[in-house]
């Protein structure tokens, strides 16, 4: 397995930057106004993947598991797919985000995929998308939506986890909380 020495030691930092960082949830009322530090302070937080549903099928642990870090202005996100024996895939970046009043905008700065197949290893470094992709961003029912303006993909927080869909397949976390 050849893994290039540079991926090691993102997938490393991506890693304990995950299990480091925390930030404690504010609980938002129905008629609390989407205000930035309100939006701010419901989205950050460290993230465990607990389902991917793709294809029609719902995957679980330890078939898939994952990462999301979100804190002051920064992304970071690894999943490991292992849904199938003979092509297994990890994917790691990390992005910068934006928040400003009723919107919602995020950037991969870096981005790898790590495809491991009986034929050897490849990695890819090329960005998911260039520039930014920009979202809606609203408080319904004591959740964080983001809807981007471009396209079906979706965001949705609140004080349990989180959720990503693009209209296809839908992410499924479990938010970190202190105790």
């Amino acid at each position: 397995m050849l893994i290039h020495r540079r991926q090691v030691h993102v997938l490393t930092a991506v890693q304990i930057v995950g299990i480091l960082a925390f930030t404690s949830f504010a609980t938002l009322s129905p008629a609390e106004e989407a205000s930035v530090e309100a939006i701010k302070a419901g989205i950050e937080g460290v993230y465990v993947l607990q389902e991917w549903q793709r294809n029609g099928e719902v995957l679980r642990p330890p078939l898939i598991d994952g990462r999301s870090v979100l804190l002051n202005g920064r992304l970071v996100f690894i999943v490991h797919d292992r849904a199938q024996e003979s092509n297994q895939t990890t994917l790691a970046g990390y992005a910068t985000y934006i928040l400003e009043p009723g919107k919602f905008s995020y950037s991969y700065e870096g981005w790898s995929v790590i495809t491991q197949t009986a034929d050897g290893t490849s990695v890819s470094e090329k960005l998911p998308w260039e520039g930014l992709r920009t979202f809606a961003a609203s408080i319904e029912n004591n959740e964080i939506h983001f809807r981007a303006t471009n396209g079906p993909q979706e965001f949705r927080f609140n004080a349990d986890g989180s959720s990503y869909s693009d209209g296809k397949q839908m992410r499924v976390y479990r938010r970190v909380i202190d105790k």
